[in-house]
């Protein structure tokens, strides 16, 4: 399945002392959007729901919106599809465990405002700040220190990050 609605953009938003931070406007639309072109009929709540865990690595967090969790399992499954049968299940195993066992379910309001579960702002790093960076099928959440240091090879990513910054401190 080609989706042709992919989040792009960036954003910076504050995250208060329980974790609850707005995702960007544009990530919900897309959110809905998706949802109701591409996703569950008959589940409304589907379009306000987000899964976050860790990304590989251990910077940043990934969030998928149920779609984005579809391509998600597609790509695994075809990414082993090539192995003979005993390998392929155990691969599919051990991918699927990584990639989707540390999925956690995260509802948004009306307003696009989610809680980030402790667990995960402390893995990553979060403190008062999340930026926002949409990447196709998901978008991933970093705390500015840490997207500093993991993408010091990404000048422009690393400009926008600083632009936002800058307008919040003014």
């Amino acid at each position: 399945m080609e989706i042709n609605h992919p989040f792009i953009g960036h954003a910076l938003n504050a995250v208060d002392a329980k974790g609850r931070v707005s995702v960007p406007a544009s990530f919900r639309a897309q959110v809905e959007l998706r949802v109701k072109v591409y996703g569950v009929e008959g589940d409304e709540t589907k379009g306000k729901e987000l899964t976050i865990a860790p990304a590989p690595g251990g910077k940043s967090l990934r969030a998928y919106d149920v779609v984005g969790q579809r391509q998600l399992i597609q790509e695994i499954t075809e990414s082993v599809a090539d192995l003979p049968a005993a390998e392929r299940r155990t691969a599919l195993a051990a991918a699927k465990r990584t990639e989707l066992g540390n999925l956690l379910p995260v509802s948004f309001d009306g307003a696009g405002r989610m809680v980030l579960p402790q667990a995960l702002r402390d893995f990553v790093g979060i403190t008062d700040l999340a930026f926002f960076i949409g990447v196709d099928d998901h978008f991933e959440i970093w705390g500015p220190d840490q997207a500093r240091e993991a993408l010091a090879d990404d000048p422009i990513t690393l400009g926008m990050l600083a632009q936002h910054m800058k307008e919040r401190a003014a």
